[in-house]
């Protein structure tokens, strides 16, 4: 037997086993490794949501973590390993190794030293694939006290946001949102949580503490930390009346703030978001209560703070005033309405472009504009803005005139009216009559009428046709007259622009204005009986006198 046919049967015999081998190491790793799909259907505390990727240096490993080995030889193996209640992975091929208590990166580099030892060539990956879920217990000043279930990726924040969950307080508490009993009881049990001096409690006999409006101040997760098996979370209760400090004037949030020990200058900055754009960093002011009561004044300068020199402790009660930089613009915006070509808004400068300005800007009147009618409103309060009792006095005293208003006329001024001719200005082009504007004012262009209204005591209330240098009784008798209850005599032209209350002598009717007929007062028998014994009365005075004088 030559050398070639002697290695021809060797290779013919050890086919098979080598089949074999294959096929059992197929198999093996086909049934070690399921599809990632499949694990992660089948891992109900798997979490959704993460704030980023596990820190190995934080995070602590514990019975109940799943893990992905994975190694690379000539035939590639790859195993989901858990951490057992006893706190070991048993990776098999390999050994069982004790990781719990362990940080991540701990037991990755433990796990990966024993790969190594026997599997000598290729690579390997030890990976944590699934946290672990663990309940913990959040107590004090909570909604919901009792255990929460938490993953082990999940800090303080998640715990205590569960805890003062509002669907399980419903649930618990029985409340409801339509009893205003349990609203503020709510209200009141959610504003007394605190956020800063949280305190957890660790199996081990630890104690370690949580502040979570530094922690979204800063981001420095030694604020939130992970929470472990078995932690108690102790929230404690906030008192803002008491307990606090303050920061006010040019930062994004305002307002008094839980104090915790250690605070300083920049801490506080920090906690309200920071100065706005608009903030004097270099006068600001820290106020604080003497030993006797009185309000000390120190002068900080904020901007050196945020440098990092110059900070300062705080003590309960402080409050620092960042004021706002001395700044006055003189830009502003007017808005056009109505009967323009190009109506809308258009920029101004305050107390420096003018009304006629503006109109030229609009694209001028269209064909339908009414000078008489238009008018320039400023959104302030208006000191001539008149009540409707107030309305009512102007010549009208009785319940039915009251309901003439109510019904047929009711003017609500909401903004002050800005004194423009519109026909001086624009008809007669006078620019003595021409009007500098404020930001925020409203021009109304408003359309013709054409008509006069005349309403109350008349045969036919409505419009009547306008005809120009008419007087008021013309149109009263357009519109059939004055009812036999009629008072012409207190007759009143109501501006249609301006709605001023005048006589009929005091004005010229223009389109668009309004005139009113009130009703004549009723007056009963007891009312002419005291109006003629005074006359009769005075008579008598009178006489008397007379008779006196002339003897």
């Amino acid at each position: 037997m030559n050398m070639r046919t002697l290695i021809l049967l060797l290779a013919l015999t050890a086919a098979p086993a080598f089949a074999q081998f294959g096929e059992k190491t197929e198999k093996n790793t086909s049934a070690s490794v399921p599809s990632l799909s499949s694990a992660a259907a089948q891992l109900p505390g798997a979490p959704k949501v993460m704030d980023g990727p596990v820190d190995p240096k934080e995070y602590i490993v514990g019975p109940g973590d799943i893990f992905m080995a994975n190694i690379w030889t000539a035939v590639p193996l790859s195993f989901q390993v858990p951490v057992t209640p006893e706190g070991s992975v048993v990776v098999p091929t390999v050994a069982e190794v004790p990781v719990a208590g362990k940080t991540l990166e701990e037991a990755k580099r433990q796990v990966l030293a024993e790969i190594r030892k026997k599997y000598i060539t290729g690579t390997a990956s030890f990976t944590l694939f699934t946290p672990r879920s663990f309940t913990v217990t959040v107590t004090g000043a909570v909604l919901n006290e009792g255990p929460v279930i938490v993953q082990a990726t999940q800090r303080v924040d998640a715990a205590v946001k569960q805890a003062n969950d509002l669907q399980e307080y419903k649930v618990q508490s029985g409340f409801t949102e339509r009893d205003p009993r349990t609203v503020l009881e709510w209200k009141k049990r959610r504003e007394a949580s605190g956020t800063r001096n949280i305190v957890v409690k660790r199996k081990n006999g630890t104690v370690v503490k949580a502040d979570l409006d530094k922690y979204l101040a800063t981001f420095n997760t030694s604020y939130n930390p992970l929470l472990m098996d078995g932690d108690i979370v102790i929230v404690q209760p906030r008192d803002l009346t008491k307990d606090y400090v303050g920061i006010f004037g040019a930062v994004t949030k305002q307002g008094n703030y839980e104090f915790a020990e250690g605070d300083s200058l920049s801490t506080l900055v920090r906690i309200a978001g920071g100065l706005t754009p608009t903030a004097d960093a270099s006068q600001a002011a820290l106020y604080r209560s003497s030993t006797d009561g009185t309000p000390e004044r120190i002068p900080v300068s904020v901007a050196d703070v945020l440098k990092g020199t110059g900070d300062r402790p705080l003590q309960r009660g402080d409050r620092l005033n960042v004021p706002g930089a001395q700044f006055v613009s003189r830009g502003g915006t007017v808005t056009v309405e109505g009967e323009v070509l190009r109506p809308g808004s258009y920029p101004i400068v305050r107390d420096s472009t003018t009304l006629s300005q503006v109109v030229q800007m609009a694209g001028g009147f269209t064909a339908y504009a009414s000078m008489s009618l238009s008018k320039v409103l400023r959104p302030q309060p208006a000191t001539s803005v008149l009540p409707d009792t107030m309305l009512l006095r102007r010549g009208l005293t009785s319940a039915e005139n009251e309901e003439y208003i109510r019904e047929e006329i009711i003017f609500q001024v909401n903004d002050a009216l800005v004194q423009a001719d519109f026909d001086a200005l624009f008809e007669k082009q006078d620019p003595a009559a021409d009007v500098p504007l404020q930001d925020g004012d409203r021009i109304v262009i408003a359309p013709r009428v054409k008509g006069i209204y005349v309403f109350g005591e008349v045969k036919r209330p409505g419009f009547v046709p306008f005809t120009t240098g008419k007087s008021a009784g013309h149109y009263l008798g357009l519109a059939g007259g004055v009812t036999e209850h009629g008072e012409s005599g207190d007759m009143r032209v109501i501006k249609g622009a301006t709605k001023q209350w005048l006589t009929p002598d005091e004005t010229t009717l223009e389109e668009g204005d309004y005139l009113f007929v009130p009703k004549e007062p009723y007056r009963s028998f007891g009312y002419y009986l005291a109006v003629y014994s005074q006359v009769f009365g005075i008579v008598g005075t009178v006489t008397t006198l007379i008779i006196l004088v002339t003897r």
